[in-house]
Order: C-alpha cells, then sequence, then structure tokens
C-alpha cells in the first residue's frame, strides 16, 4: 500500500487522499450528530415512553461527559496515530449503533447517548481536524475547508435519511444499518488509504518529495516546533484561542435551541422558521474558495478581529434588527458566514501555532471549551426569556462578552520555541 501511495505522489499529491478521507470521517460521524439522533428523539418518546425532559436532560448530561473526555482521545491520537484510531472508533461507533438499536430502559439508552456523541460527534471530528493539517501547510486553510464539506453534506442529507431508513425498515433496523455502513462503507476504507502523516511514506508535506535528507529535515522540524500539552497550556495564545471558541458554539446553540421562540416573537411562522435556520450551514460551502483566497495568505491571529466583530454585528442584527422572514435569513446567513471562516481560522491556529506532534492531544483539550460553550447557551436564553418574556438582554450580554474576547483576541500570537521552557 505504501509502494501505490509513493506512486501516486509522484501525479497527485496524497494529501489529497487524505482530505477525502477526512470528509467521509466527518460524514460517518452523523450518528452521534445531534441533526441525527433528533430524528429518533420521537421514536424514544413515543416508543419508549420517555418524556421530553427527561431525554433533553439525558442527553445534554451525555454531550457535556462525552466533550470533556475528549482529552483521552486526544492522548490516544497522538500516541497510537490517527489510522489506528479511526478504524477503533469506526468499529466501535458502529457497534454502539447496534447497541442502541436494541436497548429500552432509560439508562442504557444515555449510555447509548454518550458512546453516540464520544466516537461519532467528538472522536470523529477530532481525528480529521488532527489529520489534515499534518500533510498541508502552506494550503492547510484550502484543505481543512474543502474535508468539512463531508460534514456539510451529512448535515443536509442525513436527517432525511433517517427519516427514511425509520419509516421504510422501522427504528431499530435503522440504527442497525448505520452500523453495517460503518462497517462496510468507511473502516475498511480507513485501513486501506489513511496514513498518519506524509514523513510515514517517507515525503514531505505538499511538494512530496523523497529526498532522505528532506524527509529527515522534516521530521526533525516535527519535533523541534512541537508543543506538549502541557507547554502548550502555559501559553496565553492557548488560553485566548480557547476562550474564542465558546463564542460561536455558545452564541449558535443558544439560539437554535430557542430559534423557534424566538422567530414567534418576530411574527415568523414554525415552517418558515424551520427553513430559516437550516441555512446557517449554507455559507461553509463556499469556504474552500475564501480558504483559498484569503486565509492562506493571511496571519490566522488577525482574521479573529474581523469575525468577532462580525459577530458582534450578527448578534445585535437579531436583538434589534430582525423583524420578518427575509431579514431573519439575512441575519442567519451573515451570522453563518463569520462562524464558517472562524472555524476554519481556529482549526488552522492549532497545528499553526503548536506543531503537528502533539495537535490530537492539544486539540482534544482545546474541545472542552467548546463543549461547554454549547451546554451553557441554551441556559442564559431560557432564563432571560422566562424573567423578561424577551431575549434581548440576553443576547446584550453575549455581544459584551464577544466584545471583551474580541479585546483580548488582538493580543494573541504565535508562541516562541521559548515558551515551550
Amino acid at each position: 500500500m505504501k509502494s501505490m501511495a509513493l506512486t501516486m505522489n509522484k501525479k497527485l499529491y496524497y494529501g489529497w487522499i487524505i482530505v477525502l478521507m477526512s470528509g467521509l470521517a466527518f460524514f460517518f460521524s452523523a450518528p452521534g450528530q445531534t441533526y441525527s439522533i433528533s430524528v429518533f428523539i420521537n421514536y424514544y418518546q413515543t416508543e419508549r415512553g420517555i418524556s421530553s425532559t427527561l431525554i433533553s436532560t439525558g442527553y445534554s448530561v451525555a454531550t457535556t461527559l462525552s466533550g470533556l473526555s475528549l482529552i483521552f482521545m486526544g492522548r490516544f491520537v497522538d500516541r497510537y496515530g490517527a489510522r489506528r484510531m479511526m478504524i477503533v472508533v469506526g468499529l466501535l461507533l458502529a457497534f454502539t449503533t447496534w447497541y442502541q438499536s436494541f436497548v429500552t430502559h432509560i439508562v442504557f439508552i444515555f449510555i447509548g447517548f454518550f458512546f453516540l456523541r464520544y466516537f461519532g460527534q467528538g472522536s470523529l471530528t477530532l481525528m480529521p481536524n488532527s489529520l489534515v493539517p499534518q500533510w498541508f501547510e502552506k494550503r492547510r486553510a484550502f484543505a481543512v475547508s474543502l474535508s468539512s464539506i463531508g460534514s456539510l453534506i451529512a448535515t443536509m442529507s442525513v436527517p432525511a435519511l433517517n427519516l427514511w431508513l425509520i419509516h421504510t425498515f422501522g427504528f431499530e433496523t435503522a440504527w442497525r444499518l448505520w452500523g453495517i455502513a460503518l462497517m462496510v462503507g468507511f473502516v475498511p476504507l480507513v485501513a486501506l488509504f489513511v496514513f498518519n502523516r506524509p514523513e510515514d511514506l517517507k515525503m514531505t508535506m505538499e511538494n512530496g518529495t523523497d529526498d532522505k535528507e528532506a524527509v529527515a529535515a522534516s521530521l526533525l522540524r516535527l519535533n523541534e516546533e512541537s508543543f506538549t500539552l502541557r507547554e502548550a497550556v502555559r501559553t496565553s495564545a492557548f488560553w485566548i484561542a480557547g476562550f474564542i471558541s465558546t463564542i460561536a458554539s455558545m452564541f449558535t446553540t443558544g439560539i437554535t435551541f430557542h430559534f423557534f421562540s424566538i422567530m414567534r416573537l418576530r411574527s415568523i411562522s414554525e415552517e418558515t422558521a424551520a427553513l430559516i435556520i437550516g441555512l446557517v450551514a449554507f455559507p461553509a460551502f463556499f469556504m474552500p474558495l475564501i480558504a483559498r483566497v484569503i486565509l492562506d495568505k493571511v496571519a490566522v491571529h488577525k482574521v479573529f478581529g474581523v469575525t468577532l466583530t462580525w459577530i458582534i454585528i450578527s448578534m445585535g442584527w437579531l436583538a434589534w434588527g430582525v423583524r420578518d422572514a427575509t431579514t431573519a435569513t439575512l441575519f442567519i446567513l451573515f451570522y453563518g458566514s463569520a462562524v464558517a471562516i472562524q472555524s476554519v481560522a481556529l482549526n488552522v491556529l492549532w497545528p499553526n501555532f503548536f506543531g503537528r506532534k502533539y495537535l490530537g492531544s492539544i486539540r482534544g483539550a482545546a474541545t472542552v471549551f467548546m463543549v461547554l460553550g454549547s451546554a451553557l447557551g441554551p441556559l442564559p436564553f431560557g432564563v432571560g426569556y422566562d424573567l423578561t418574556g424577551r431575549y434581548t438582554g440576553v443576547i446584550l450580554g453575549m455581544m459584551v462578552y464577544t466584545g471583551v474576547i474580541l479585546g483580548f483576541s488582538f493580543f494573541i500570537k504565535k508562541p516562541s520555541m521559548k515558551a515551550r521552557g
């Protein structure tokens, strides 16, 4: 297999195969994603007799615990490599989907939620985000954004696919078919085509040369320029980037959870609101072009000042500018664009600032910020609405929080090698 990859590399850089496989990993994370599981929720309520409050609480707890546990998966990726761990996680996620098709007791269903979120939503997004940067440097933003299209395709297609599977084959069989798909359509392809980094194939990044001296120099640079997790958390850049990542996860989760209520206050029907909220991911389709033209040529930390300002304007737009379906649609597209650009910039920042060798551990730890943001997002919106009957005060508070992080973002810079000591 290595010889075939080397032969291919002379005609096509093998990193593009890694991008394709990473996109596949994003797609097959679907069984653990909220947009996929949400289709099954109604059947848990009707066929298993679980209340909406109980299942929502269990799901939130499972999501939080799985996210906080990702730091361990990050360490496994660094120790055993993304290829081996993608195979293991693919098998375990397949097993979990089968498990979830048999369990009936509420406790065991919640255990299934934990593993679906841990292996699917968590691990199979952590790994490709750690894998692609190993293969690209100059075109890193373009490659990262290109691989994320797999996630966008899943977001748009899987809910409808799940509904069709449930109606055609039944609730339990739908889960089992996902397990078969993972076993047949994902795990074997990972085993055949995924390699951890170009140096494993005796080549260097992007130019693909197999010159021994160049490969040796690349390995030396890999060791010299990589921070361990312990070294990374001692830098201000790690914490500033982490808090930046809380904003989109907190606000997006908050408005998504309460979106229909927010739109109802603007006299927008549920049917129209359902169409509007789905557009939040649409701008991400244009990210490969934006990344190629801008993000691969501009220092990523400089992007944050623009995107955070963009998000603050979006928040204000939602609070005071959304009056009908047209302004709501423009808001969601405007906000979605800012989040898409910021997401790619963050994915590129971690390898650019802290190197490639321990990227799994660092990304695993950084994910905790996003998990906490997502977990805390819906709460202030709910409390604010219960107290005032509106969401304006909560949105204003989030604008202030984002403004504070915006101020700190101007001080973020790439840590020097001296910071490792």
